[in-house]
């Protein structure tokens, strides 16, 4: 039977000649489920009610997967069917089935047709199912392209998100469960030979050990408060995945999205890292004078040649004008979706805020924030890449270490799969850890897959503002470990408001 005006949305006209009915295989696939309902979970994940283009087979079908979901043991007729629609309430079963012809014919058929054969129908009935969706979506692009109004960036993400939604539906059937014992061996060995490269690293090894560091398909979120020193983190991170490179991996691509500074400051930052020269130095050209420093300069030249460092200024942007840069930079700089566990990329999103305020005439801002975290998460997911994400810190973050402190609220915490505070040290903290163990702290309040860090702990950071040099030192857990250990201090804490004053004990 040829399709003359069916469509999924309203039943618009499309190209007629083309075959986008299965009704004989819908009708097949009924029959061997009247006759072995069990079937039905062979199949069930491949086919929906929505795929049966026959109003009345998609009514027979939805009854009989509520009879079995029900009880896998159920027999089904047409008078058990019959009971269950009128137990739902639905009242134009028998017009929709033909005045009951249907059931009738499928009661008559059920032992005509060979359930081995059900697979072969499904396929049928899917294929067609999917022609009319694809072939449906294009037809709305037409109306949606002429209609359009906004930016090209804004047009083409439109055309994308409505391909790609589209073209999930061919991976239906591919939801099978899967046995976790089959290759348990295998995966475990997997996991040892390639622990090196599961998740990247920016050379802060106990803070990435504490997060699970950049894995596929995650968003590892730091916050700070404003100046505090983010995007030095930022640049770290392009410097130490894009040009210094995995020691096994080699060098990434990563992309770096900004909303504040141009490509050209990006570039000092970086340079500056590179070489520990000051900032204020690269601006005046002051190095020049320097023999040593002009000779570190010149290596910088060579480790950035050719290094895949790619950056986008995104100031007042959109998430719709965000999405489509980073799966362009996907397609064209890393080979598209990324399979298996082995990072591939890096992406890194600084920071997170409200692009355009005429988004607030919709909804507030925190709800702006959490939807921008959430289509974030769910392209890392979808394409399996990580995700580097910065934001701020409310006041709240002056004096306490909380997701309470994070500007936006919760619902950007749950769209990330960790979130570290990163803030200059109190003066309490230096006390506690001596000033020699760092300047900054790391402090890891949640975390999916790694350990992260209770409300007393975090890990401790040197970091020079002038050239944005970090060096990683211990975790303050392990500051009070090491004094603890040392006798004469811990004997002194031990006696402490007890021994006369003036005692001097021994060493």
């Amino acid at each position: 039977m040829l399709l003359k005006k069916y469509s999924m949305r309203g039943y618009r006209k499309i190209d007629e000649g083309i075959m986008l009915e299965a009704i004989g295989a819908e009708r097949a696939i009924l029959s061997i489920l009247m006759k072995e309902p069990s079937k039905l979970f062979e199949i069930n994940d491949i086919i929906s009610p929505d795929d049966f283009v026959n109003n009345g087979n998609r009514l027979i079908f939805s009854c009989i997967e509520d009879l079995v979901v029900e009880e896998d043991a159920a027999v089904i007729d047409q008078y058990v069917l019959i009971s269950h629609a009128e137990q739902k309430g639905i009242k134009d079963f028998f017009s929709l089935t033909e005045n009951g012809e249907l059931l009738n014919a499928l009661d008559v058929t059920k032992n005509s047709v060979n359930p081995s054969s059900i697979k072969k129908h499904v396929h049928a009935v899917k294929t067609a199912s999917i022609k009319r969706t694809l072939l449906d979506t294009i037809d709305k692009l037409k109306d949606d392209i002429e209609d359009f109004t906004g930016e090209p960036i804004e047009l083409r993400n439109l055309v994308e998100e409505d391909i790609l939604n589209s073209m999930e539906i061919l991976d239906s059937g591919d939801d099978e469960l899967v046995n976790l014992a089959s290759d348990f061996e295998e995966i475990i060995n997997n996991y040892a030979d390639i622990a090196a490269t599961l998740g990247l690293s920016i050379g802060f090894e106990r803070w990435e050990k504490d997060v699970a560091a950049f894995r596929n398909g995650t968003v590892t979120g730091i916050f700070a408060r404003a100046k505090e020193g983010k995007s030095q983190i930022a640049a770290r991170a392009v410097k130490e995945i894009g040009i210094v490179g995995d020691a096994k991996l080699g060098r990434l691509p990563v992309l770096y999205l900004y909303t504040e500074m141009q490509a050209r400051d990006q570039q000092m930052r970086i340079c500056s890292q590179l070489t520990a020269i000051d900032y204020a130095e690269m601006e005046t050209g002051a190095w020049k004078n320097s023999p040593e420093k002009i000779k570190l300069l010149k290596e910088a030249y060579g480790k950035v040649q050719e290094a895949p460092i790619y950056y986008k200024n995104i100031a007042g942007k959109s998430v719709s004008y965000v999405i489509p840069i980073i799966r362009k930079f996907l397609h064209k700089h890393v080979g598209g979706k990324t399979k298996g566990i082995v990072p591939r990329c890096l992406v890194v999103y600084d920071y997170v805020k409200l692009m355009d305020p005429k988004d607030l005439k919709t909804a507030q801002e925190y709800q702006i924030l959490g939807f921008l975290l959430g289509a974030l998460h769910d392209l890392a997911a979808k394409w399996n890449f990580p995700m580097l994400v910065f934001g701020q810190l409310n006041r709240t973050g002056l004096t306490v270490d909380s997701v309470a402190a994070v500007a936006g609220s919760d619902r950007i915490t749950h769209n990330v799969d960790s979130l570290s505070i990163f803030r200059q040290k109190r003066l309490d903290e230096i006390d506690g850890d001596g000033e020699m163990r760092g300047t900054h702290i790391l402090k890891a309040l949640l975390a999916r897959s790694g350990p992260g860090h209770d409300y007393d702990e975090w890990v401790n950071l040197t970091f020079n503002k002038k050239s944005g040099q970090f060096v990683e030192d211990k975790r303050n857990s392990e500051c009070q470990d090491v004094i603890n250990q040392i006798d004469a201090i811990k004997d002194r804490l031990h006696n402490q408001g007890t021994a006369p004053f003036g005692d001097i004990r021994e060493s």
